[in-house]
């Protein structure tokens, strides 16, 4: 790949996640088309976009956002899932993951904060906001 279609992609990515404080790296090793069309479906229901990335691209655009904690975990072949809450990140991943046994979270970042992968199941486990409120009243 020349370096100014690395650049150009770098870029792209930076802009779409410029300001997103959740982001979760995931292995997409086996996921099948349909599977990753799927997925996506279902994290578009909470406004969470899922993102096949290069691994290079990906750490070039880490490191110009300062985001730190995934450079061990960009290996193979990777997607990022990004977006809103984070309780309903982990949710629909979990959920998905138990349905389809893929994919596998690399790295978390959570908040601002980078995570170890555990983190997702633990943040899954949560009573989500409506939950919460339910309890409250």
């Amino acid at each position: 790949m020349s370096k100014v279609l690395r650049r150009k992609m770098v870029e792209e990515l930076a802009e779409k996640l410029k300001g997103q404080g959740n982001m979760v790296l995931v292995d997409a090793n086996g996921l099948t088309g349909n599977q990753t069309v799927e997925l996506r479906k279902v994290l578009r229901e909470d406004k969470l976009r899922l993102r096949l990335v290069k691994n290079s691209v990906a750490l070039h655009t880490f490191k110009k956002l300062g985001i730190v904690g995934f450079d061990g975990s960009l290996s193979g072949m990777s997607a990022l899932i990004y977006g809103g809450d984070p309780l309903a990140l982990a949710k629909k991943l979990v959920a998905y993951r138990e349905k389809h046994q893929k994919p596998q979270v690399k790295a978390a970042y959570i908040e601002g904060k980078s995570m170890p992968a555990s983190a997702i199941d633990q943040l899954s486990k949560l009573p989500g906001r409506e939950e919460m409120l339910a309890q409250i009243l």
